[in-house]
């Protein structure tokens, strides 16, 4: 009797550690951090990064889900920009044409592709015209465009809401429809932000976009407010399809406004 007893609380001990060890495997299994996924020499973003949108069916809540979840970075990276432009607002205010160019400023002229380290009004004003948002309507709209509302390979695997291009081997994740003779790829980014910030510099610094500046210029100029509809006059160069694009994206400008 004594031996039965002893047995059956070894096989109920062991059941009870085999338990313990499975549910421990299990939980690590769901909660545990996913290794990246590397693709050429870029380590990309595990999938849970962004929301499953694909899996959204409810089109007015995948759509505010969208934009909910790419505002955040895109007012972050523009107040950014703002900063800087004041600053540098400020800097040209006290222009005493004798002082020496401050560190910011030199870097400032290296970050939006200015190869000049002169320090006076005209360079001032050149640079001006680059450090300058992008109105975060634009922003959203353009990357719910580019990113199939979030549910592109390269907004998934790579965290490229904007479809920007990189031209090394290995720089990002190669696009199906590529032609034979063609190298470029799309770009892996290691973070959202990191996506938007590089898709504003392209904008503010791309002679492609210079027709978008000098919209934004004008504006600037007149004391008129710089708007998602005026500046998307200036993207007609983003894509293959020119006015069309630019088109598009208007309409979705008047009919997401509720979303915005």
């Amino acid at each position: 009797m004594r031996f039965g007893f002893v047995a059956k609380v070894v096989v109920a001990l062991s059941i009870l550690v085999v338990s313990i060890v499975f549910i421990k495997a299990t939980f690590n299994r769901q909660f545990s951090t996913q290794e990246p996924v590397v693709v050429g020499k870029q380590p990309l973003p595990t999938k849970d990064v962004i929301p499953a949108f694909s899996a959204m069916t409810n089109v007015a809540e995948k759509k505010q889900a969208f934009f909910n979840f790419i505002r955040p970075g895109v007012v972050n990276a523009n107040r950014a920009i703002a900063l800087d432009r004041q600053y540098l607002l400020d800097l040209k205010a006290s222009y005493d044409g004798q002082s020496l160019a401050p560190e910011k400023y030199l870097e400032l002229l290296k970050h939006y592709k200015l190869e000049t380290t002169e320090f006076d009004l005209p360079t001032l004003n050149r640079l001006l015209r680059r450090v300058d948002v992008i109105p975060n309507a634009l922003v959203m709209v353009q990357a719910a465009n580019e990113s199939g509302w979030g549910t592109s390979r390269f907004a998934r695997l790579g965290l490229n809401f904007f479809g920007q291009w990189c031209f090394s081997k290995g720089c990002g994740l190669v696009p199906n429809a590529r032609n034979d003779d063609a190298s470029h790829e799309v770009k892996v980014f290691a973070s959202v932000d990191e996506s938007i910030a590089s898709y504003l510099r392209n904008l503010n610094t791309h002679p492609a976009y210079r027709h978008l500046r000098d919209v934004r210029a004008v504006l600037r100029e007149h004391n008129e407010a710089v708007t998602a509809s005026k500046l998307a006059t200036g993207l007609t160069s983003y894509s293959e399809r020119g006015e069309e694009y630019v088109l598009e994206l208007l309409q979705m400008l008047r009919h997401n406004k509720a979303y915005l």
